[in-house]
């Protein structure tokens, strides 16, 4: 399987917004850490649309011409706001390839969170020289999260 990493542009990609935020969905769920707060794939796909107008640099992953992942920046602070892969792409490499992407594009540092019972997700960074540095609970939806900081 051949894998591309393409920048989304949101005039460009708008097709793909929603099927973006199916994924984001699917992926969170697989987790197992997902909160029984009702989450719409019609929310994600606006929040999508709005951050990605805005704030977030997005990369998209393809295997093929399968959507397989996305990772959303935020370059004006430093911080990998969101990294899913579709269920069926875990484990396959394309999660490495957007960190490295990642670390490209902020080589100064960058800082991430996630839920502190995701810890497959919590291996994955601290394997890839994540260092845990805070934990606090969401803000909204109470769950504990975990603060990670590279380098």
């Amino acid at each position: 399987m051949a894998l591309r990493l393409v920048p989304f542009d949101p005039a460009a990609h708008a097709d793909l917004v929603r099927p973006l935020a199916q994924l984001w969905l699917d992926s969170w769920r697989s987790t197992g850490t997902a909160n029984e707060e009702v989450v719409l794939v019609e929310d994600l796909a606006a929040r999508i649309a709005e951050e990605a107008a805005t704030v977030w640099e997005v990369t998209l992953a393809f295997e093929d011409e399968a959507l397989a992942g996305f990772m959303a920046l935020r370059p004006h602070d430093a911080c990998l706001d969101q990294l899913f892969m579709s269920p069926t792409a875990k484990g396959q490499g394309i999660g490495s390839r957007l960190i490295d992407l990642a670390k490209q594009r902020l080589p100064g540092g960058m800082w991430l969170r996630t839920a502190e019972a995701n810890h497959a997700a919590r291996a994955f960074y601290e394997k890839r020289g994540f260092h845990h540095y805070e934990t606090d609970q969401h803000p909204t939806l109470g769950y504990a999260r975990v603060f990670y900081r590279w380098p």
